[in-house]
């Protein structure tokens, strides 16, 4: 194989801890060595295919503004999960685990039995989870909503059924099959297909799911992302104005609630529930003790995501929730509707970054953290 040297562009923001990709004629699955000519140091890349392309994927450790970086691929080195990298997967109890350098980050729950699928736990760079365990699982931690599970997706009126609670009658999200379960030595992929039905099994929306989590190898935040893709399955599917539904929504650990000792803060700038609930917003922050110490987890919505930015339905009781159809209930003005029909056949898109870290949104500094995600360095191939 040629030497591959690629160059590095940070454009006007610091960057820490950042994923980079670039498209290379590489074989995916390959693992690579990335050295930095300045500092010798040499990190690992990961060849992925993407949508017929194989990307390289990388992190970098720190550029400063403006900064351009030269590294050299070096293709002769081999991955030692014990020391860097993701894991992923499957167990005989419908989960999979996902562990980053050998130590389990999060994991998907997926079991028929459920309402619908969720992830937990989802635990910070020291291990604490900064979401709530399921009703009864944890002592200490409070009990309303029991459909409040750690972090997941749902919505509560499409066509008329609720996939949100799991009060009698409620509608569900029903696993069907993974066709993505791969690990890595700077990412892990999971890609998840189910089935939104009506409580009498009705098939209303085929959904994708996939997430990537990162070894960004970071002692003050780990990310992950989230994409969903929603197809209307057997005729149009109307989604209703109504506050109670999230494509990305999570509960966080009790201890963090904002009615106590918790924050909550959106890229705005508004604190607590007042100034943020049924805002739009780029990101959204919650964040309180854990522990012991400050925790938190921010949630970032990409602008290509449908009606971008969305609404947050994010209460002091510890919910945070992307809703994009909302728009009336949260103004409170029955003139205004934010209720949308998919068409038969069509699409929506939904991408999300989770940022689990230490400190609260300042510490973290997650409106960096966001442009990391949506403006990321430029990256290319230069020899």
């Amino acid at each position: 194989m040629p030497t591959l040297r690629l160059l590095v562009t940070a454009g006007p923001h610091v960057r820490h801890a950042c994923p980079v990709s670039v498209p290379v004629d590489l074989p995916a699955g390959t693992n690579v060595g990335i050295t930095d000519i300045i500092s010798g140091r040499t990190m690992p890349g990961q060849c992925v295919s993407e949508n017929g392309t194989t990307c390289l994927h990388w992190v970098i450790e720190y550029l400063a503004q403006n900064e351009i970086r030269e590294y050299v691929v070096n293709p002769k080195v081999t991955w030692d999960n014990t020391l860097q990298g993701v894991t992923v997967k499957d167990t005989p109890d419908n989960r999979v685990d996902i562990a980053i350098v050998n130590r389990l980050f999060t994991a998907y729950h997926y079991s028929s039995e459920l309402a619908r699928p969720y992830c937990y736990p989802v635990n910070d760079p020291y291990r604490s989870c900064v979401t709530r365990a399921n009703v009864g699982e944890k002592p200490g931690e409070t009990t309303d909503h029991e459909h409040h599970r750690s972090l997941w997706t749902s919505y509560g009126e499409v066509n008329g059924t609720n996939n949100w609670d799991e009060l009698e009658g409620h509608g569900r999200t029903v696993h069907r099959s993974f066709d993505l379960l791969e690990s890595g030595s700077v990412l892990g992929r999971l890609r998840a297909h189910s089935d939104w039905e009506t409580a009498e099994g009705e098939v209303l929306l085929h959904e994708t799911r996939e997430f990537r989590v990162y070894d960004n190898r970071d002692d003050l935040a780990q990310i992950f992302d989230v994409i969903l893709e929603l197809e209307a399955a057997n005729g149009d599917v109307h989604f209703g104005d109504t506050k109670e539904g999230g494509f990305l929504s999570v509960r966080v650990a009790s201890t963090m609630d904002a009615s106590g000792d918790g924050q909550i803060e959106n890229g705005y700038g508004g604190i607590g529930e007042f100034e943020c609930w049924g805002k739009r917003s780029c990101w959204c922050d919650y964040s309180g003790p854990v522990d012991g110490r400050c925790s938190g987890i921010a949630v970032m919505e990409h602008p290509d995501s449908f009606r971008s930015p969305t609404y947050w339905h994010v209460r002091d009781y510890g919910l945070m929730s992307t809703n994009p159809f909302g728009a009336g209930t949260f103004q409170n003005d029955p003139n205004i509707s934010g209720a949308y029909t998919l068409p038969q056949g069509e699409r929506l898109h939904f991408a999300y970054r989770i940022m689990a870290h230490l400190g609260d949104a300042w510490d973290a500094n997650v409106a960096k953290a966001y442009h990391g995600y949506i403006n990321p360095p430029k990256a290319e191939v230069i020899d």
